[in-house]
């Protein structure tokens, strides 16, 4: 078991994308669902069976390493995964069945002659329905984006369709600043359609990384856009832990709050909406961190319904 995201959809259940053992094979990757009741029962019953797993994929293109997901407004599932460079589609009829193992995908986005993706892994809707797609591998010749599909091509898309990037975002770089998009991880939009992700920015022997904000109009395509970021968050040390090690995972609450997981830090960062206006680098309202708290590699997180408390 190999969680990298979470998420909750309809009726408040719990959805685990499980990355699985072998990303080469695909072997245990997939995707769970556990029932409200059995998530609001852990502190009594901790380790429930999934009430419901999406593995052992039938069709053409199946699983190797699943790593995000996101219902559109439809409720159908839309799965990343950073190996197969592809996004699979699960429909809201087929989350309704009684098993999940072997399900066909409705519909499964691939590279064409022009790739669209490269390692996507953080996915997220935005107001209008496009699905937006950071690609966290990177190299000289080949630098990190974030692309859009449009909505129109998300309808269309039947069986294994080749993905279109409608936008692709490009990194500024500021001389002595760090790239705007740099091995993004996580992404989400506020309520006010602004951009939120997170950089692994990762460099040898030091945490890094940061969290960027793009503003809502800044990132209008078509075709390639290099918008200029409205925030920029950087790490800082607290008691001697860095606040950003790694981040991955992104989530925000009601209040405008954010919460970063850091996978090479072992902690969970959050940051009040009051701290998240200006770019600098705050230190974290809360840090989360330390072997008490069991995280280990942390990567996908999400506010959930109720709390467990």
């Amino acid at each position: 078991f190999a969680p990298q995201d979470t998420l909750f959809g309809s009726n408040n259940n719990l959805w685990v994308v499980d990355g699985g053992t072998n990303p080469a094979t695909g072997a245990g990757a997939a995707v769970y669902r556990f029932l409200f009741n059995q998530v609001i029962s852990l502190n009594t019953t901790p380790n429930p069976s999934p009430n419901f797993a999406i593995k052992s994929l039938a069709g053409p293109v199946t699983f190797k390493f699943p790593q995000f997901a996101a219902f559109d407004s439809s409720n159908n599932l839309w799965v990343s995964d950073s190996a197969a460079n592809a996004i699979f589609k699960f429909s809201a009829a087929q989350l309704a069945l009684a098993s999940g193992v072997a399900l066909k995908p409705v519909a499964v986005l691939v590279n064409g002659v022009v790739p669209a993706f490269n390692g996507p892994l953080g996915i997220a809707f935005d107001g209008s329905g496009n699905l937006w797609v950071v690609n966290n591998n990177a190299s000289v010749l080949i630098p990190s984006t974030i692309v859009e599909i449009s909505s129109a091509d998300l309808a269309a898309a039947t069986s294994v369709t080749t993905a279109k990037a409608t936008t692709v975002l490009l990194s500024s770089v500021i001389p002595g600043s760090l790239p705007t998009i740099n091995n993004p991880w996580g992404i989400l939009f506020d309520g006010s359609g602004n951009m939120w992700f997170t950089n692994e920015q990762l460099s040898a022997g030091a945490c890094s990384g940061s969290v960027v904000e793009f503003a809502a109009g800044t990132f209008a395509g078509p075709g390639s856009v290099t918008p200029a970021s409205k925030v920029v968050i950087t790490q800082t040390a607290v008691g001697g832990v860095n606040s950003l090690c790694d981040p991955n995972g992104i989530t925000m609450n009601k209040s405008g709050d954010i919460v970063v997981a850091n996978a090479a830090g072992n902690s969970l960062a959050q940051y009040t909406a009051s701290q998240i206006t200006s770019t600098g680098n705050p230190a974290p309202h809360l840090l989360i961190a330390g072997a008490g708290t069991l995280l280990n590699a942390p990567t996908g997180l999400t506010f959930g319904p109720v709390s467990l408390k």
